[in-house]
């Protein structure tokens, strides 16, 4: 109730807020989907990855590739983008599930890299380091999403949908799998829980949430280039969903607010941003390891 109220009154935005903070807005929202995503996975599963920057690439290449060379109608990109992220992120993920703690980190940063080099050297697909141009304006039957209050609005249903999607996934069977196979794949295993493919099925939702992600990000700039799907996205994405605390989707939500938007100020920090990052993620896990909203209401009880 209280997420269905914030989306109502985020909604009102465009209604008070000039162009640069709806791109702002816009761009929040998006990136909390690739962070609910990732929280699926590193907050329920207990799998934390540093692969989310690629699958989201994958989402925002596929999606431009289609529109701008095989003139796809924008909308139909959409489950494309998710299809491929999904593939990607299975096909090269699966291998590694089966790995545990930093092991698995490892192997998703290895993920990473293989999509970057792909994305910056496969120039003859994806455009190479001069990325591709001319990404049509988001459009749905006849009607475009061609400003930016009305891409915020796009972007802000996006996040809402994707946000209560995930909800749903949680409160589901599934959800109950992945809770039991991060706390003890033991006693999941004996109970009857097949281990790997829960923990497979839930990089596959990861990826996908990361694949939609990037369907908008393509359409929110109009321009795909590797270099805005690095590590240091992957590292933010995992801040945010840390940051926002461990199985807590209203924290994950709350700290892509925050910290989507604290990036804005952290520009001047130029290279060294991730530094920040990496710092707000450390501070978080010594002072806050369950996130900021288990925090808050640790402390309202202890007061």
């Amino acid at each position: 109730m209280v997420w269905t109220l914030a989306f109502a009154v985020f909604a009102f935005l465009p209604m008070v807020g000039g162009d640069y903070l709806l791109q702002i807005g816009a761009f929040v929202a998006i990136q909390s989907i690739a962070v609910i995503g990732l929280g699926l996975l590193t907050g329920f599963a207990g799998r934390i990855s540093l692969a989310q920057g690629a699958l989201y690439g994958i989402g925002a290449y596929t999606t431009a590739i289609l529109v701008t060379e095989l003139g796809v109608p924008p909308l139909a990109a959409l489950p494309a983008a998710i299809a491929m992220a999904v593939l990607v992120g299975t096909v090269l993920g699966s291998p590694a599930i089966r790995l545990s703690g930093l092991y698995f980190v490892m192997s998703t940063i290895g993920l990473q890299q293989i999509v970057w080099i792909v994305l910056i050297h496969w120039s003859g697909l994806t455009g190479g380091p001069q990325g591709i141009r001319g990404i049509p304006p988001l459009s749905v039957a006849g009607f475009a999403f061609d400003s930016p209050a009305r891409f915020y609005l796009a972007a802000l249903f996006g996040s809402a949908v994707s946000f209560f999607l995930a909800r749903r996934v949680v409160a589901s069977r599934f959800g109950l799998f992945l809770r039991a196979v991060s706390d003890d794949e033991l006693s999941s295993a004996t109970a009857g829980v097949h281990v790997v493919r829960t923990k497979i099925l839930a990089l596959a939702l990861s990826s996908g949430w990361a694949g939609a992600a990037g369907f908008l990000h393509a359409f929110f700039l109009r321009f795909v280039h590797p270099d805005m799907f690095s590590l240091e996205l992957s590292v933010v994405d995992l801040t945010m969903a840390m940051f926002g605390g461990y199985r807590s989707l209203d924290g994950m939500l709350l700290s892509s607010i925050l910290l989507g938007s604290a990036s804005e100020y952290l520009r001047p920090f130029g290279q060294f941003r991730l530094v920040v990052y990496g710092f707000i993620l450390l501070l978080t896990m010594m002072v806050a390891p369950r996130g900021i909203l288990a925090a808050a209401g640790a402390l309202l009880r202890r007061r």
